[in-house]
């Protein structure tokens, strides 16, 4: 009985994962207060995160294997390749292509299964055509390298999300500090020049950076790592979607900047995908033993009355 209550108390992943992506969208507001050089910020607020996120690290319950390796470094590729996208493309496709994640875990899921799911399709087809609309609502000058590595960001974040299952094992949380040690340590080691930017930060940098490092990025991971240990990839995925609609409402709502139509009829179409999603995947209600037909009632009573005769 002890044990169905703890149960009943768990909270569900999908609710885990969709906090990591609410302070994942603290970054939209958050960022427009600094001037820093946008590498410096990706490295420094790791190294934030690390140290905040260090005291949860349980060896013995990491699993140290190909897939920690896989998931240090496709986090770390996630970091840098969305700060370079954003300077080689417009910033909706910078930010957009991440989310393309679901296309990729749903055609992983038809490989590994070797079948495909039109009812698994339909709401992750209507997900895209939404980050399609958001995207599109760019107007910076975009290259052709810039849109190429955008296109990579789906990629690392759907592999991300598939080995941070294999690796958390029971301590996701510290999963998440060594992957933010590993992208700190990588940056600021192979971009010397990083260094020079602590001489400029100001008081109003300083406290910008600790609450984009200990909260958008330390507590957003290590929530997302958190719920995915309790929901599918893919479905984590979907709801990680949430970072990209709440970002541009913080930014309207604090800064008076407001999105464009294509961005608004986008947030609509991904919101509608993703009640379709959680529509389409719900489990099935089953009937109360009450509410049986009488003829199955009387079926079973005979059943026992069968097995009283000598």
């Amino acid at each position: 009985m002890q044990g169905l209550n703890n149960k009943r108390r768990e909270v569900p992943g999908g609710v885990i994962v969709f906090f990591g992506a609410l302070f994942w969208s603290l970054n939209s507001p958050l960022v427009k207060f600094l001037s820093l050089n946008s590498l410096f910020i990706c490295a420094l607020r790791s190294a934030i995160a690390s140290v905040v996120l260090i005291p949860f690290i349980r060896p013995k319950r990491l699993k140290w294997n190909g897939w920690m390796l896989m998931y240090v470094c496709s986090y770390a590729a996630v970091c840098i390749c969305v700060i370079a996208a954003l300077a080689l493309t417009s910033s909706p496709v910078a930010i957009g292509m991440q989310y393309t994640a679901s296309i990729w875990l749903f055609l992983l899921g038809c490989v590994r299964s070797r079948h495909f799911s039109l009812r698994g399709f339909v709401p992750v087809f209507i997900i895209f055509v939404g980050v399609l609309f958001f995207m599109s609502s760019g107007t910076d000058a975009s290259t052709g390298t810039g849109n190429l590595i955008a296109l990579s960001e789906g990629i690392f974040f759907a592999a991300m999300t598939v080995s941070s299952k294999k690796a958390g094992g029971t301590n996701p949380v510290g999963l998440t500090a060594v992957a933010n040690i590993f992208t700190a340590v990588v940056m600021f080691a192979a971009l010397p020049s990083l260094w020079g930017e602590f001489a400029v930060m100001t008081g109003t940098d300083w406290v910008v950076m600790l609450v984009l490092g200990a909260v958008q990025v330390g507590c957003g991971y290590a929530l997302y790592n958190m719920g995915v240990q309790r929901v599918t990839p893919q479905k984590a995925s979907i709801i990680a979607l949430w970072e990209m609609i709440l970002g541009p409402i913080w930014v309207a709502i604090f800064l008076k900047e407001y999105p464009t139509l294509p961005v608004i009829i986008g947030f609509v179409i991904i919101i509608a995908g993703m009640l379709l999603e959680a529509k389409m995947t719900s489990p099935p209600e089953t009937a109360p033993a009450a509410a049986r037909p009488e003829g199955d009632a009387r079926l079973t009573a005979a059943g026992r009355v069968r097995k009283r005769r000598p």
